[in-house]
């Protein structure tokens, strides 16, 4: 098995909840990280907590083209993944199906399936 402390590992998702509990996990093994989410500001904060080299990018995995180019943009020491820990998601339209809004599930399928699915390509 690989020693974590010599991996980065890139997190979507990785303002709150899983993806800010698996940050701080693999922080505390010693790997590199490179954190994704919609919400720079808690990236920022989370960032800023942890005892590892950082790089955090605001992103939003619905927006292909983003997904598809960012690992171009990193620079050379995040460059090489070993882990991604596809995370990015969300939940809507919880009410009965008759009456949701589809929208919401339209938004859904883009971040939970499509974004996952381009993230990961």
């Amino acid at each position: 098995m690989t020693d974590p402390s010599n991996m980065t590992v890139m997190i979507t998702g990785a303002s709150s909840g899983f993806g800010e509990a698996c940050a701080r996990r693999f922080a505390a093994a010693g790997a590199r990280l490179v954190l994704l989410a919609r919400r720079i500001d808690r990236l920022e904060k989370l960032k800023g907590g942890l005892p590892v080299p950082v790089y955090v990018a605001k992103l939003d995995v619905r927006n292909r083209q983003d997904a598809e180019n960012f690992v171009s943009t990193l620079p050379a020491e995040f460059s090489e993944i070993d882990v991604l820990i596809n995370n990015a998601g969300l939940s809507l339209g919880l009410e009965p199906a008759y009456e949701t809004n589809l929208d919401d599930w339209e938004t859904m399928v883009d971040t939970n399936i499509k974004g996952l699915m381009s993230f990961t390509r």
